[in-house]
């Protein structure tokens, strides 16, 4: 392994999929309907089910296609927009619900997600950079 920052960022961004991919996943095997009845009762009185039940709809889609993308190293610097994006917004619902330990959790994840963005350089083991390096496609 001739680029161990390569390596490191590597590992970083394929963890943090994992935690999104495998959040998405189990809110899928437990009932989507299942999961945005529980949220809507969660933030009722808290926040309006105008806004919980779309966002809660929304969520485990958008945890599986940034989970996905960040895996393969796939649009890397649109997935960490959209995971930052993601975290903020999951961040600001936990405030609503004075749940400290999960917004510190919640930060911990967006600083690893500005670490990675911020690194994005060193995306080298990544769909992305074979894309950029020009490998030839099979076209029929």
């Amino acid at each position: 392994m001739s680029n161990h920052r390569e390596v490191a960022y590597a590992l970083l961004r394929v963890t943090l999929g994992v935690v999104f991919l495998f959040n998405g996943v189990g809110k899928f095997m437990g009932g989507i309907g299942n999961f945005v009845g529980g949220m809507n009762q969660r933030f009722a009185g808290h926040l309006p089910a105008a806004l919980v039940m779309p966002f809660a709809y929304a969520l485990p889609f958008m945890e599986v296609l940034c989970g996905t993308l960040l895996l393969l190293g796939l649009f890397s610097t649109v997935a960490l927009a959209l995971s930052g994006l993601l975290l903020v917004a999951l961040t600001f619902g936990t405030v609503m619900l004075n749940d400290f330990p999960t917004v510190a959790h919640n930060t911990q994840y967006a600083l690893v997600n500005f670490v990675l963005l911020w690194f994005i350089e060193h995306n080298g083991y990544s769909v992305d950079r074979l894309r950029r390096s020009g490998l030839p496609v099979n076209k029929p």
